[in-house]
């Protein structure tokens, strides 16, 4: 295995590692997969549906440390539950990476079920931490949690 193969397989488990906490909501100790200074930029079109929350999770965050990355990260994984998610690819080349996912989650305020897909992009410092994660995310379809008839009717 040359150099080259061995540092992308070094990437891809770490990767693997971090988007796997994200889609499961377990984070563990990823967060030290992130170099200190870590950009996430947060992109989607969640305004088709009514999340006010996402807003706030929405464009670029510089994490200072691992302490700040950890409780970004946790606060996005609160905000939705993933019930089922799908990787669709993942690319490394050189210092950058990227990867996509299919998923369905649950709205943590009413119980509304969304799916969609993620894209990911990420770079890499020469020691195989991430020091830039970019995410668009589209939301495909929104199905509500539908109320209970009335009794009696």
């Amino acid at each position: 295995m040359s150099v080259a193969e061995s540092d992308a397989e070094r990437k891809r488990a770490v990767l693997r590692e971090v988007l796997g906490a994200l889609m499961t909501g377990r984070m563990g100790v990823v967060s030290r997969h992130f170099a200190p200074g870590l950009v996430f930029s947060n992109r989607s079109n969640a305004g088709i549906i009514d999340a006010p929350w996402f807003d706030r999770l929405e464009g670029d965050f510089r994490l200072a440390g691992e302490e700040e990355a950890r409780s970004f990260l946790s606060e996005l994984m609160r905000r939705a539950k993933y019930i089922s998610f799908e990787e669709r690819g993942l690319v490394i080349e050189e210092d950058s990476a990227a990867s996509i996912y299919n998923w369905t989650r649950r709205d943590d305020k009413d119980g509304t079920l969304v799916t969609g897909t993620t894209m990911y992009w990420f770079t890499f410092t020469t020691d195989a931490r991430i020091r830039y994660v970019e995410t668009i995310s589209s939301i495909h379809s929104v199905f509500p949690v539908k109320e209970p008839a009335p009794a009696g009717a």
